[in-house]
């Protein structure tokens, strides 16, 4: 009989960024590897609800038709906001009407429920439906909240933070299976276990039909950054880094997205930056053919502890695409990058060792085909979708 798996996740296909990406890649494969799989999710709304109206988001035929699969839920809030009481409003707003929702369904008879953090408050309606749905409960996290919380300087209040702690304590304790995506969270989650829940390592990643095997350096010389514009992101040295490239004549090109893309943009019009050129966010496809057609990528993180537990999406990404990396980053990225030799990594603040290096390989074309290659044959290796999909299939199916 097949096992039964009801997805919860904020983000789902066609929300643009890793999120949305790795929950429509779980939803597809476990579905493929003949596991009964439903998601749970709300009306598109990252980074703002109106983007979607958009039909060039909606580029996956399959999952526009309308089935009882897809479940989405409406939201009253049309635009994601970094205001704390705006926010907090939000995520309750998603709590209350995914509860109904489970309590609607509670009939379905789901083997398992597979919740996806943060944001955290969807999980508290997950450990909730676990009870009258009888279904076990696998935890998917995505990042380490309230860590991630405190690193991006938003929120400070010890009391609320103490609390928060304690409930995030108590979600990890609960679940049955732990499923991170960086190996940088495992022992700040053991940390917080009594018994020996099951912690499986699910990176995000391309599926075999994304990833470029060759690639051609022709034409004028680009580097290239895509993603969240955000708290996390270290927007004041993507400043420097756009201006520092500028002066060497080199091409800029950035797909934006989040909080601080405002804020950039007036950056980049007040220094009268004519090489930085900004793009509307768009679709994973055309996303991925942008890096594809850049010879070097950049990334930046927050100097804050818990980003050195962090593996965005993005640089896997970059990999798939044969892109070399060049980043202000450190911890769990920066060692994916170094072991692999798929790019350098760089302290955040060294913004003139960046620019250095990216002249460097601008004019050593067979050295950035070689760490080009690295990137192909690390991500063939350890991030398809399809190898490591059987991870979870496997506890699933247990």
């Amino acid at each position: 009989m097949k096992k039964k798996v009801l997805i919860m996740t904020q983000n789902f296909y066609p929300v643009i960024g890793s999120a949305g990406n790795r929950m429509k890649n779980i939803y597809q494969l476990l579905n493929e590897f003949d596991i009964e799989a439903d998601v749970l999710t709300t009306e598109p709304a990252y980074p703002n609800k109106n983007l979607y109206n958009d039909k060039t988001f909606w580029d996956d035929e399959a999952l526009n038709k309308k089935t009882k699969k897809i479940i989405r839920v409406p939201i009253k809030n049309k635009k994601f906001s970094n205001h704390i009481v705006s926010r907090l409003y939000f995520y309750i707003e998603i709590m209350w009407r995914f509860l109904i929702k489970l309590w609607q369904i509670r009939k379905e008879n789901y083997d398992y429920i597979m919740v996806s953090t943060p944001p955290i408050f969807i999980v508290f309606s997950a450990l909730i439906g676990k009870f009258f749905l009888k279904s076990k409960l696998i935890l998917e996290v995505r990042d380490l909240w309230p860590d991630s919380l405190v690193g991006v300087k938003t929120f400070d209040n010890s009391f609320i933070l103490k609390i928060f702690r304690i409930l995030e304590k108590r979600m990890y304790r609960l679940a049955d299976h732990i499923v991170i995506n960086s190996k940088g969270f495992e022992s700040h989650i053991r940390s917080k276990l009594k018994k020996n829940t099951p912690i499986v390592y699910l990176p995000n990643g391309p599926r075999a039909h994304e990833v470029v095997r060759s690639k051609k350096y022709e034409g004028k010389f680009r580097v290239v950054y895509t993603g969240n514009l955000g708290l996390a992101q270290d927007i004041d040295h993507l400043k420097l880094i756009a201006s520092a490239l500028q002066a060497e004549g080199i091409r800029f090109d950035v797909i934006g997205y989040g909080i601080k893309t405002e804020e950039f943009m007036r950056y980049i019009d007040e220094h009268q930056l004519d090489q930085v050129y900004m793009h509307q966010p768009t679709t994973r496809k055309k996303s991925l053919a942008l890096i594809e057609n850049s010879n070097i990528a950049v990334a930046f993180l927050n100097d804050a502890d818990v980003f050195s537990t962090v593996l965005p999406g993005k640089i896997i990404d970059y990999m798939t695409c044969r892109t070399p990396i060049v980043a202000g980053i450190k911890g769990t990225a920066a060692q994916i990058i170094t072991n692999n030799e798929a790019g350098f990594v760089f302290e955040q603040q060294d913004i003139q060792g960046m620019i250095e290096k990216i002249v460097e390989l601008k004019n050593n074309p067979e050295k950035l085909k070689r760490i080009g290659e690295n990137c192909t044959r690390t991500v063939q290796d350890v991030f398809l979708w399809e190898n490591n999909i059987k991870e979870l299939v496997q506890i699933i199916n247990e």
